[in-house]
């Protein structure tokens, strides 16, 4: 129980850095991505890096990704990183899905280590979700620690109107999410299948863990599945990895 607190402690680090360095990183992204979730097509084979079956020296990745090519019966299932105990790998494969309207890709998280992933697509920076984020509190409102006689405290700026600013998970960021084009807010329960309209301004998958490693109190996801009714690219990222750590994590599906 401890390390569970003890790693959502780390969440909370993790997201008070990328506050700092998000806007600039997904700034990057979204440059990289473009304006809309759904682009058309032509675009597909930006993210299938490694070269091709015909270059004399198809690179790692490119055969990974021929290796872990599953599709069957309107189904692609696209692994959220692989690797073992030792050498867990930060990417999607295949990292890129070719699918026709109607069918489903569905992302899990098989490695061997309890290291979480998201699947992500953002409209523009304005939908992007920090792990932490700051949030205005009552000033009579108390906070007390989760975990008993913790050494720690969560951080209050004092605000105006006699009210607080407190910073907090986001749970935007760690629950399925989608965000429609009126900026009407739904959470998916998890493990659920969305179908997707191609005018979502946002859609969040929740941190996905290897099954049965999710710790107690998040949401326990071990995939997500989404089936596509319109043609298109549509880019996504993890948003763990992408800011700092890890920002060749992305992948995409282009539905025709």
């Amino acid at each position: 129980m401890k390390a569970q607190f003890i790693l959502l402690g780390a969440a909370i680090a993790a997201g008070l850095l990328f506050a700092v360095m998000g806007t600039m990183s997904v700034a990057n992204i979204a440059a990289q991505t473009g304006d809309g979730m759904s682009q058309g097509q032509g675009k597909g084979n930006m993210t299938m890096a490694g070269g091709s079956e015909d270059s004399e020296k198809p690179s790692f990745v490119y055969k990974l990704n021929k290796k872990y090519h599953d599709y069957e019966n309107g189904v692609f299932k696209v692994r959220a990183g692989t690797g073992g105990h030792v050498a867990p790998m930060t990417m999607f494969f295949p990292n890129h899905a070719e699918i026709k309207v109607g069918e489903t890709v569905v992302f899990y998280n098989p490695t061997s280590v309890a290291e979480p992933h998201t699947v992500t697509f953002f409209m523009n920076n304005s939908t992007f979700a920090n792990f932490v984020d700051a949030y205005v509190v009552e000033n009579q409102t108390s906070f007390t620690s989760a975990v008993p006689n913790s050494n720690s405290e969560p951080i209050l700026v004092p605000g105006p109107g006699g009210k607080n600013i407190i910073l907090a998970l986001n749970n935007r960021s760690f629950s399925p999410t989608v965000i429609d084009s009126n900026g009407k807010v739904t959470y998916l329960p998890p493990n659920g299948n969305y179908t997707v309209s191609g005018t979502e301004k946002y859609i969040n998958s929740g941190w996905i863990w290897p099954k049965g490693r999710s710790p107690q109190g998040l949401p326990p996801i071990d995939s997500f599945s989404l089936t596509f009714d319109k043609e298109g690219t549509y880019n996504y990222i993890c948003v763990v990895h992408i800011c700092v750590v890890h920002p060749w994590m992305s992948g995409d599906v282009v539905v025709k």
